[in-house]
């Protein structure tokens, strides 16, 4: 049971790597003039990966506009998106590698905390770029009542591998609190009234006399 536990650790970090390859941004071309080389009524969609490597976004197959009316929807390579994937990988590497449990919680609970809050600001950085970028290349006014940010949307990828890490990071550190507190004074037995474990006697009467030979 104690090894099927360690292992929850990598295998939820490794899980929110592999979500870097599902949607984690959308952006809805309903805008006027669309998006990037996408034609209103597509859809361009960002992986993590996208993100993080400055990858090309899919574009909806019969949305795609023809070739001298595109634009760039590519994004330059997101530092923080990068180093979210640094700190999985070495992440993975000590929750398997480390022996002593208590160092090894209180490290993956670490990293796995700090890969969340830089997927979080990257996330809000990269909404802001996508939105600029599409208010850039509006061709007409907005629907009545719509705003730029209406047509960019957060994905399951985002939120998924955002979960994953808060829970590896709340489960370690859950770990490592139980660690450092240590077993409490008293242990319950069956009937549920604690036992404590007599104190120590000194002096003569807790010296074992031998009889003369």
């Amino acid at each position: 049971m104690r090894r099927f536990s360690r292992l929850l650790s990598p295998a939820g970090l490794v899980l929110a790597g592999l979500l870097f390859a599902a949607p984690f941004l959308t952006v809805s071309c309903d805008a006027p003039g669309g998006y990037g080389r996408a034609a209103p009524g597509g859809t361009t969609t960002y992986t993590g990966w996208d993100l993080a490597t400055g990858g090309t976004p899919d574009v909806t197959a019969d949305k795609l506009l023809p070739p001298e009316q595109r634009r760039s929807d590519v994004l330059a390579p997101q530092p923080l998106a990068g180093a979210v994937l640094v700190l999985l990988v070495v992440g993975v590497l000590i929750a398997v590698g480390v022996g002593r449990a208590r160092t090894r919680r209180g490290v993956v609970a670490a990293l796995a905390a700090i890969a969340a809050l830089f997927l979080l600001v990257n996330q809000a950085t990269v909404r802001v770029l996508v939105e600029e970028r599409l208010r850039e290349q509006l061709t007409g006014p907005l629907p009545a009542g719509k705003d730029v940010g209406d047509f960019v949307q957060d994905q399951g990828g985002f939120a998924f591998a955002l979960l994953a890490l808060v829970l590896v990071a709340l489960g370690n550190l859950a770990g490592w609190v139980r660690l450092v507190r240590g077993p409490g004074p008293t242990a319950a037995v069956a009937g549920g009234e604690p036992v404590t474990a007599a104190p120590e006697q000194n002096g003569p009467a807790a010296t074992a006399t031998l009889p003369e030979g």
